[in-house]
């Protein structure tokens, strides 16, 4: 904005065929920074005055800005690396400056935005006050505040009571897997809920007569379990009517075989599966 500013009185003050038109140049955007600066320094300090650069062997240049000199000014180098420009942290402009450099760099640390700083201005107290523009900055206090930590819940009863192998158990399916003659299959897991064991079958379908297959196939090798999780598929449904509609209390008369307890997860809790 100074920029336009600075040309619009220059134009002003000269003959029409001498006015400048068009974007502004390099030299135009480095003169209104420089005039910036200069404003910055005279609302600060004085190079032969203030004692809080004058151990830093100031010196006032042909811009009229106040420049320190350092140990590589033999360097062949830019000059506002070799020599930088000194700056008062507590002037408004000067905090921009950081703000812009911080933002520019993508909200980085406060040593990365330092040392760019570096490249062309010499802040007084500059890490102290890059820290504290940095630590206000509201988008970096949110990525890196502290996430709430929720106590754990306890295991659920089932998870942790004595049982055997699969007696707890809990299904689901995985797939589809593709197999010859372009036919699908799929995976059927059951798991134990103390140990977590896992046992798995192949289906070629997903009705409920290949799940109560599977089902069988399941029990005669891990034996019967007493409480089935699943979710609330179909198949799974199914089956669970179908165990319903059989009179364990019969069965259990005449042998050792227990009832088979269906549990369902919730609907839309997808978590509940562990």
């Amino acid at each position: 904005m100074l920029g336009w500013i600075r040309r619009f009185i220059h134009n002003a003050q000269v003959n029409v065929k001498l006015r400048k038109r068009g974007e502004l140049s390099a030299r135009e955007f480095c003169e209104a920074e420089n005039t910036v600066l200069r404003f910055v320094q005279e609302e600060s300090f004085s190079v032969d005055q203030d004692s809080r650069i004058k151990d830093f062997r100031a010196y006032t240049d042909r811009d009229n800005l106040i420049r320190i000199k350092t140990l590589i000014t033999q360097r062949d180098d830019d000059i506002n690396f070799r020599e930088p420009v000194v700056l008062n942290p507590k002037h408004p402009v000067v905090m921009s400056l950081i703000s812009h450099y911080h933002e520019k760099l993508q909200h980085v640390g406060v040593q990365t935005v330092l040392n760019e700083i570096r490249e062309k201005f010499w802040i007084l107290q500059g890490r102290k006050s890059v820290r504290m523009i940095v630590n206000k900055c509201i988008t970096c206090k949110r990525y890196k505040a502290s996430h709430v930590n929720a106590e754990p819940a306890a295991l659920p009863k089932d998870r942790v009571g004595n049982a055997v192998p699969f007696e707890i158990s809990g299904v689901d399916f995985a797939g589809p897997v593709y197999l010859k003659e372009n036919q699908k299959g799929w995976i059927c897991l059951f798991t134990c809920a103390v140990y977590r064991a896992v046992h798995l079958e192949l289906v070629t379908s997903l009705s409920t007569d290949a799940f109560l297959e599977v089902l069988r196939r399941f029990i005669a090798r891990r034996g019967r379990p007493t409480i089935i999780y699943s979710d609330n598929g179909t198949n799974f449904t199914g089956a669970r009517n179908y165990l319903c509609k059989v009179n364990w209390n019969k069965i259990k008369k005449y042998s050792s075989v227990h009832k088979i307890e269906w549990r369902f997860n919730p609907p839309s809790a997808a978590w509940w599966g562990g």
